[in-house]
């Protein structure tokens, strides 16, 4: 026990001295601040409220139609957004043709425009409601009654609280940036492993009476902090905007989000969990390499996978238990049933369980590299 104990305030100490070194360079934990906390929930903020911020329906579609045509002239006289011109296809901007050949309307456009292919919806819509309705005076001059043509209904009616939907929408942004920013931190506080060598200080804390596995472990909570805080503080800030009703990714300004104390607990250890995991994998490459040059040649492809499994996030299909072990995207499957209420602690021991295993291989492997000087100061 009081081995277990001496090495534990080893491990502190290491810590302490690598959290000194990364808040010394003030430039690199401001910017992540200002990153984490503002500027990528402003980003998702702005591109969800981008069509009301460039004025919506301003961006007007040209439907160009045959000559005047009392039934599209209706039609189209009760459309916003449309500017409505009979004659040749002439001018400039996105352009939909109307032609009438006997009883069929046909509508021509782009279809990879999104804003023709809301405007032939609405046209369509207008005329269709046109057309139910000359059905129904017709039925009524011949002594029918119209609604033998709608013998029923059909309604739909959304049993999604506002929080399940706001839920939804913060489920699928904030594990993707959240993953995406924690490893591209982690990778960022590379020096914490690589820099003791590029520095030539490594020999001076190895003569120290720290042992290696404390030395190693150490370094890893450096890592891991400082990737988790900004994780934490980017859901913060995305919670923060969607509180106050800044639009994020789409979502109704009606909507607000309130993060209950239980998801809080789950976001945190889910978000440590991981880091401990990414950063012991940071630990390992940065102890392989020469330099932070090298280092980095090691973990560009480790950002590549992480983007590829964090992007599972956004499919609302059930992966099944197994998908938890996966490291990242078990993580990012958590986060995501975390904000739409549907986290539970079975699937977070899960994913938890499969980090801490993976991070204690790693750290096993890093303290074994750690004992072999010639691969510690290889040239």
């Amino acid at each position: 026990m009081e081995r277990y104990g001496a090495m534990r305030n080893k491990a502190w100490l290491v810590f302490g001295k690598e959290m000194r070194m990364l808040w010394r360079d003030r430039r690199l934990v401001l910017s992540v601040g200002i990153i984490s906390l503002v500027v990528l929930p402003f980003l998702m903020g702005f591109i969800g409220n981008i069509d009301r911020l460039t004025g919506g329906d301003a961006a007007l579609v040209r439907v160009v139609g045959p000559e005047p045509d009392s039934v599209l002239v209706e039609a189209l006289s009760q459309l916003s957004g449309v500017a409505v011109v009979y004659g040749p296809t002439g001018g400039g901007g996105p352009t939909l043709r109307v032609e009438r050949q006997g009883r069929t309307y046909w509508l021509y456009g782009e279809g990879t425009e999104e804003r023709i292919l809301e405007a032939a919806r609405r046209v369509r819509e207008r005329l269709d409601v046109l057309r139910e309705r000359d059905v129904a005076e017709a039925l009524v001059r011949r002594g029918l009654d119209p609604s033998i043509l709608h013998p029923f209904t059909v309604r739909f009616v959304d049993t999604a609280g506002s929080g399940r939907r706001s839920g939804q929408m913060l489920g699928v942004l904030i594990p993707y940036l959240a993953i995406i920013l924690l490893v591209s931190n982690a990778n960022r506080a590379m020096y914490i492993a690589v820099g003791e060598k590029e520095k030539n200080t490594l020999a001076s804390l190895l003569v120290t009476n720290a042992p290696r596995h404390a030395i190693v472990v150490g370094k890893i909570l450096a890592i891991m902090v400082f990737a988790v805080v900004s994780s934490l503080l980017l859901v913060a800030g995305m919670l923060l905007f969607a509180r106050f009703g800044f639009s994020l990714g789409g979502m109704p300004e009606d909507v607000r989000y309130v993060l209950t104390a239980g998801q809080g607990v789950h976001l945190v250890v889910n978000l440590a969990g991981l880091a401990l995991f990414i950063a012991a994998l940071i630990m390992l490459l940065g102890t392989l390499a020469r330099s932070a040059r090298e280092a980095n040649i090691y973990t560009t492809p480790l950002l590549f996978l992480t983007i590829f499994l964090a992007v599972f996030s956004f499919a609302s299909t059930d992966f099944g238990a197994g998908a938890y072990l996966v490291p990242v995207l078990g993580n990012a499957l958590a986060m995501r049933d975390t904000f739409l209420g549907e986290g539970t602690y079975a699937r977070l021991l899960l994913v938890v369980a499969s980090n801490l295993l993976l991070f204690g291989v790693l750290v096993a492997l890093t303290v074994y590299l750690y004992g072999r000087e010639r691969v510690l100061f290889r040239d």
